[in-house]
This record gives C-alpha cells, sequence and structure tokens, in this order.
C-alpha cells in the first residue's frame, strides 16, 4: 500500500521566508493550506513526484501569496506563541476548516463565524444564526474565533476529550432543531407522492424519534418495530463534522426509509422527489469523510 511521504523546503518573497512541507498522496489537485505563520502544507497527487512538484508548488504559492501573508498575519495575532501548546489539529465544522490551538487559558474572544457550504432547503444565514450559539455557548473551556477554535486544557488527551464532549452537545442541540425542520419539508414534499403511490408502511405524521451515537462510519439509520408500531431515527454526531448538505442527504434518506424500507426503485423515486441531488451527495460524502477530519 502506498504511504505519503513529506519533505520540507523553503521560499522566499519580498524577503520574507516561507517555509512549506510537500506531501505525496492520494489526492487529485494541489491542496495548500496554511499551518502557523508563513509555514504551509501542499498536498499533492504522487505522480506528480516524477515532474517538477517544487517548481509547481512555489508556483501555487506565488498564486495565494496575498492570501498566505493574510492568514499568516491572522495567525501572529490571534495565536501569541507564549499561549499555544506545541500540537495543532485541524477539524471541520458544516465543511468549514477550523485550527485547533489548545491553551492553558481560555481565549474569551469570540468573532461571528463566516461559513461556506451549500443546502437545498434553508437559507444559510438562518441555519448559521441559529448554530452559532451553539457552537460558541456548549463548552465553558472552549470559543470560537472566525476560522479557530481554542480549547483550554492540560494535554493533548484532554483537548482530544473536550472537543468530543463539545461535538456530542452541538450535536444533540443543533441537530435535533435541523432534524425537525427537515422533517416538515419531508412532510409538505411527500404528501402528494403518497396520495398518487399508497404504501402499506409504517410512516406516521408523528416525527419520529431521534437518537445519537458516536460512529464515523456509518452517519445514520432507520429502526422500524412493526410489533410495537415504532420508528427510530440515529444519527452520528459526526454529521456535524460535514457540510449542510450532507447532513440534509442523510437525515432525508432516513426519512424515504420510512416509507420503503430497502433501497427499492420506488424508494429512489421517492429520494429523486425530495432531494434530486441525492446521487451526487452519496458520491462526494464518502470521499468527503475520507479526507477530512470528522468534527
Amino acid at each position: 500500500m502506498f504511504k505519503s511521504k513529506s519533505q520540507e523546503y523553503t521560499f522566499i518573497h519580498n524577503e520574507q521566508k516561507i517555509t512549506y512541507r510537500l506531501i505525496f498522496d492520494k489526492y487529485k489537485t494541489v491542496r495548500l493550506r496554511v499551518k502557523a505563520p508563513y509555514f504551509l502544507e501542499i498536498k499533492m497527487p504522487r505522480h506528480a513526484r516524477l515532474g517538477t512538484p517544487v517548481t509547481y508548488a512555489e508556483q501555487s504559492i506565488l498564486k495565494h501569496i496575498d492570501w498566505i501573508f493574510t492568514q499568516s498575519e491572522q495567525f501572529q495575532e490571534q495565536v501569541p506563541e507564549s499561549q499555544t501548546l506545541p500540537f495543532t489539529k485541524e477539524l471541520f465544522i458544516f465543511g468549514k476548516a477550523f485550527f485547533v490551538h489548545s491553551q492553558s487559558s481560555a481565549c474569551t474572544q469570540k468573532e461571528k463565524l463566516n461559513f461556506a457550504a451549500q443546502n437545498t432547503y434553508f437559507n444559510q444565514e438562518q441555519i448559521f444564526l441559529h448554530a452559532l450559539p451553539i457552537l460558541q455557548n456548549s463548552h465553558t473551556a472552549i470559543s470560537l474565533t472566525n476560522a479557530e477554535i481554542f480549547v483550554q486544557c492540560k494535554s493533548e488527551e484532554d483537548c482530544a476529550n473536550k472537543l468530543t464532549s463539545w461535538r456530542k452537545k452541538t450535536a444533540q442541540a443543533f441537530l435535533s432543531w435541523y432534524y425537525e425542520q427537515l422533517w416538515q419539508i419531508f412532510q409538505e414534499r411527500t404528501s402528494h407522492f403518497l396520495i398518487q403511490h399508497p404504501v402499506k408502511t409504517n410512516y406516521h405524521l408523528a416525527c419520529p424519534a431521534l437518537n445519537f451515537r458516536s460512529c464515523k462510519r456509518c452517519f445514520g439509520s432507520c429502526k422500524i418495530s412493526p410489533k410495537k408500531q415504532q420508528t427510530r431515527i440515529m444519527l452520528s454526531s459526526h454529521l456535524m463534522g460535514l457540510p449542510m448538505e450532507y447532513i440534509e442527504f442523510v437525515i432525508l434518506h432516513e426519512f424515504c426509509h420510512l416509507i420503503f424500507h430497502n433501497h427499492s426503485p420506488h424508494f429512489y423515486a421517492l429520494l429523486d422527489l425530495v432531494l434530486p441531488r441525492h446521487r451526487i451527495l452519496k458520491a462526494s460524502i464518502n470521499h468527503w469523510s475520507k479526507t477530512h477530519n470528522s468534527f
């Protein structure tokens, strides 16, 4: 199996030294990230090793030089070296990248987050205005700025434990609200379909019970008990790390299973009705979960 390899290089622009690490792995495009002030991580397709990867990498740096300087300056302003422990991680919340900084003292600065995600039914500003207080106030030791998460902790293990607790709390609060909003949409979109295609089903007008679990491989499941006449949907708290449109895909997919329990042509006809882009989203969600750190 191919293993990624990395090498570090330096690049001078306007007397400013920029250090970058080249990583060759299973990537189709070049990915550039600012990991620290004037320190970059550049991920490249492994076949690029056969050509001139350093030249290509430095061309990418020049192309994005203004953005690199801006990001580096923000790092220096927001993350003083004396307060930050030596390890840094990257997480995604609703598809937006955040750098996680572990500190000996909590950062109280809380700025409005600028999210970049897509979805189908709801206005983005509406969604994030609701999500922002939940994200900022779910844990006393965690605070957010525009692109960073600050965690008050004693060690890397303590940081990871607090982020896990934070994810579970925010998932239960935010995803429950979002789940109920999508249920109303689902009822409206499927009402005419069910009149034309009557089926014997355990589908009820009441919103099914929602439970959470911590699972990265299966983001959702639908449990139906015909004898008890009960339905229950399980969602993974790791959905918080996916873009909004992927969260919507998982929830609506499980709603459709309330009517058609297997993946029959009728099931996909119903899913086509409520989420026409579901085939594209299914392929994309698998790629995203393999290439990004889940929140």
